[in-house]
């Protein structure tokens, strides 16, 4: 459950000020404004996990704040909750600038509350002069307390190789200066995107940055790299990561005195400096030195040109660097993986797809050697969207642990997503795509203007659409057409003639601006339907009352075993998959591939689960398991099933946990079940 949490008599900043939302306001608001609907109270109490009250509660709230930007959430028995606009003036920047945000801090990792991250920068930049006892009375908390929000600082920290200890009752973070600037780096960013009503100072903490002087000196920086940048063509960097780069230039400046305590191997320093991207470094910050009188330490430079070399998206010197032979050989071995478990087609991989790979395993090699920490950030925004993506990305970390001995972490696992996004993209057709052929009772003219039309109308839809005139001899034989599209009405002798092609007819009214027509809407609706059903049979449906995730995977073990795929093996499998990808959506459905080959036959089973589970970060209460065949199509067909889970609403999962009706007839509300 979410509980509303609100702070009252605190210094409020005029940037604090501009933004009172917590958690639960942030997903209402984001619900709302997603959606092109009103939205009614049951489906934002079920989406967000609390009673229907607290809702009511939360937009009252909600509006004291928004009234004040020139727009409210109005909410109307019968009707739901909608945008109110009053003053467009004031309520277009709020609106952006919140849409901004809640997306934004969506993408980043946000599982621990702004307490916990103080908590963290506090003992970061107080490390060796704070204690327990000065925490629990700033934060007015017990010790208790205090001790359990530590243990996730620990997590946290832990996750760049750092350590807190209690030493004579003072707080200590031990780790090299190289893990410590990249953990300041991050919490620097978590602290910009939060949108958590604070209260805490931390004067430590923004010195470090030059938060507090008032010199422009982020603007400063960023001016002098976008020169550098303009100026060469070595390689690329995303603007995501600019203020990355930015922010280590600034800590290079005010943590001089430990810029001693950053190691590097000889290994790590020799691998950087032979880099366009340690000159780069160079360059840059030889004009810092000079704007500000310093004399920068070498291991500064080398920093830089190592987070350089772990974020770039485009290397032109690739194909000079000695392992560039070595990484073209595994990137025909991974085809050979992708081809053989989801059945790509021949020409598939092109060679864009090469140079793309080959610079993304420099990248990540350079990520490893370096110890480079690679925020949500960049990935967060599709970490839990996907799916032959996100199944790609598990089969690349399985391969890659197997030729090089190394478990990927989840954000270098995902870190693929776009290239393989980017390929399945760029296949031909739907699974349901249709040839139709078009005739019309103005003639051919008239034809090939509506063909053209729903050509540019339907896109990846429609495989061919051929215009003909009535009477006119067709080349392709009728019978490789799937439907034909015509203005001719049913009571005109013309439509008989139609009917000796066998084939179904839409008669549709024709505009020349009509680029859709609800006829064949409904005409492809029904085609997608049949083609998935293949798939999912209300047979595969099972209603259960597990209560943790090694339950559901204990349940689908047994169930698979049945099919021929061994127990341990599958859990193995599972276990390993869920360290590589969050396979969890937000909607309260988990998506559980098995890739481990075995079956024969297309499997899928989809557990309805009584209560919901705590599943990595969400509740979950729907599992769908599922296979992958070496069948291109069948594959195409199975995305479609997992696309009908991954987009349902809180309502329509709640009707298919907890209501009486066929689950197949909710899934698919126009079938009649």
């Amino acid at each position: 459950m979410e509980y509303s949490v609100r702070k009252a008599n605190k210094p409020q900043s005029q940037e604090q000020a501009e933004d009172m939302l917590n958690h639960l306001d942030r997903k209402i608001l984001k619900y709302i404004m997603e959606e092109k609907h009103p939205v009614s109270n049951k489906e934002l109490a079920l989406s967000c996990n609390v009673a229907i009250n607290t809702i009511r509660k939360e937009i009252a709230l909600i509006n004291e704040e928004m009234e004040k930007h020139g727009v409210s959430i109005a909410s109307k028995t019968s009707v739901g909750n909608y945008l109110e606009i009053a003053d467009r003036t004031l309520a277009g920047p709020y609106l952006e600038k919140m849409w901004d945000l809640c997306n934004r801090y969506q993408r980043m990792d946000n599982q621990y509350p702004s307490e916990i991250h103080y908590l963290t920068r506090k003992c970061i930049c107080c490390s060796g002069y704070v204690t327990v006892e000065e925490l629990c009375q700033e934060l007015y908390c017990s010790r208790g307390t205090m001790f359990r929000h530590l243990g996730s600082v620990k997590d946290i920290l832990k996750t760049f190789d750092l350590t807190l200890k209690n030493k004579r009752g003072f707080l200590t973070v031990e780790g090299d200066e190289w893990s410590i600037r990249q953990c300041l780096i991050y919490q620097h960013k978590i602290y910009k995107t939060t949108l958590e009503e604070t209260h805490y100072k931390e004067n430590e903490f923004k010195t470090l940055f030059f938060m507090l002087d008032g010199e422009p000196l982020f603007d400063h920086i960023r001016r002098q790299m976008v020169e550098c940048l303009t100026e060469q063509h070595d390689f690329s960097l995303p603007l995501l990561y600019l203020p990355k780069m930015i922010h280590y230039m600034q800590l290079s400046l005010s943590r001089r005195r430990q810029t001693a305590n950053i190691r590097f191997t000889d290994a790590q320093v020799k691998r950087a400096r032979d880099t366009a991207e340690y000159a780069f470094a160079q360059r840059l910050y030889d004009r810092l030195a000079q704007s500000r009188h310093v004399k920068v330490p070498e291991q500064d430079v080398l920093g830089l040109s190592m987070l350089l070399l772990a974020h770039e998206s485009r290397n032109d010197h690739i194909r000079d660097i000695p392992e560039y032979r070595e990484f073209y050989e595994e990137t025909m071995d991974l085809t050979e993986r992708l081809t053989a478990v989801f059945g790509c087609p021949e020409g598939l991989f092109d060679d864009a797809f090469f140079e793309d790979w080959v610079c993304f395993l420099y990248l990540l090699q350079n990520r490893l050697e370096f110890r480079i920490y690679s925020d949500w950030e960049a990935y967060g925004y599709v970490k839990r969207k996907g799916i032959r993506s996100a199944d790609s990305c598990i089969c690349f970390a399985r391969f890659y642990e197997e030729r090089h001995g190394i478990h990927l972490s989840k954000d270098n696992a995902i870190s693929a997503f776009y290239i393989f996004s980017r390929l399945l993209k760029a296949d031909g057709y739907c699974y349901y795509a249709q040839k139709i052929l078009v005739i019309s009772q103005y003639g051919v003219a008239c034809a090939k203007l509506l063909a053209l039309n729903i050509r540019n109308g339907y896109g990846k839809e429609i495989r061919a659409v051929v215009p003909a005139e009535a009477y006119e001899y067709v080349e392709d034989e009728p019978t490789e057409f799937d439907v034909i599209l015509t203005d001719i009405g049913k009571n005109r002798k013309m439509y008989l003639d139609l009917l000796s092609y066998h084939l179904p007819i839409l008669q549709v009214e024709f505009l020349p601006f009509q680029f859709r027509c609800p006829e064949l809407d409904t005409y492809l609706s029904e085609v997608q339907k049949n083609c998935e059903w293949t798939i999912l049979k209300k047979q595969y449906f099972y209603r259960t009352n597990l209560i943790s995730k090694e339950g559901v995977f204990q349940y689908l073990a047994d169930l698979f075993e049945q099919y021929g795929v061994g127990r341990q093996e599958f859990l193995t499998h599972m276990r390993e998959n869920d360290s590589y990808v969050e396979m969890e959506r937000e909607n309260g459905v988990v998506l559980l591939p098995v890739l481990s080959g075995g079956l024969q036959q297309q499997q899928i089973a989809v557990l309805l689960n009584k209560n919901a589970i705590v599943w990595n970060h969400n509740r979950s209460q729907i599992f769908v398991c599922y296979n992958r065949l070496a069948s291109y199509q069948t594959n195409q067909m199975l995305d479609g099933v997992l696309r009908r889970f991954v987009h349902i609403t809180a309502e329509t999962a709640d009707r298919l946990v907890n209501g009486s009706e066929e689950p197949l007839g909710v899934l698919y509300p126009d079938s009649g079940l």
